[in-house]
């Protein structure tokens, strides 16, 4: 039996998620086809009020408004910054609470099989910031994941900082290779973070 199109509509969109195959998306629609309307209501509220979310216009992230709460944050070291890859990887840093600088997200890192080269990355404005920064900043960490892309981009990138000054380091192989930030527990990303070291 063929499910009616706006339920198999519903099922195909969650089908899209990471990680969710179809009977998981399937789950998905029948757990919301036995909540009550007015739960239904308030879930499409929160989905709408996702188009309100933007980019900081300063270090990438996510935010409400035009600049994020973090550079916003006259406490923050004002010379340090870490550069990620994405925000869930700036989140999974900021959750620790070992780390009180700015943040650079790319948006991605360099990955030829996708062809995603540097011009499709936040490198651009994050040597604008370095030129513009003041104080100047004296150190960037580069938290990018021990992977094929990420050691390519922190080369690349070390490749183009250099030329500054400024002390560049790594997170530290707390980290196994191949291990995205997100899912490492806050005992071995707080250990990476502090034993950084110079690129």
């Amino acid at each position: 039996m063929a499910y009616p199109k706006s339920i198999q509509d519903l099922i195909e969109e969650f089908s899209k998620f990471p990680s969710i195959g179809p009977k998981s998306a399937e789950r998905f629609v029948f757990y919301l086809l036995q909540k009550s309307p007015g739960y239904l209501e308030e879930f499409l509220v929160k989905i709408r009020n996702l188009k309100e979310i933007k980019n900081c216009s300063i270090c990438g992230n996510i935010t409400e408004g035009k600049i994020c709460a973090i550079c916003t944050n006259q406490k923050r070291d004002r010379a340090t910054v870490c550069v990620v890859a994405n925000v869930p990887d700036l989140i999974a840093i900021e959750k620790i609470g070992a780390y009180n600088g700015f943040y650079h997200v790319l948006g991605g890192l360099i990955n030829s099989i996708k062809n995603i080269g540097p011009d499709n990355l936040r490198i651009k404005e994050l040597v604008q910031r370095i030129k513009q920064s003041k104080p100047k900043f004296n150190e960037i960490i580069l938290a990018l994941n021990p992977d094929l892309e990420g050691e390519t981009t922190s080369l690349y990138l070390k490749k183009i900082l250099i030329p500054f000054g400024i002390k560049i380091t790594k997170l530290a192989r707390g980290l196994p290779m191949g291990a995205d930030l997100i899912y490492a527990d806050e005992v071995t990303l707080s250990e990476a973070l502090k034993a950084r070291k110079a690129v």
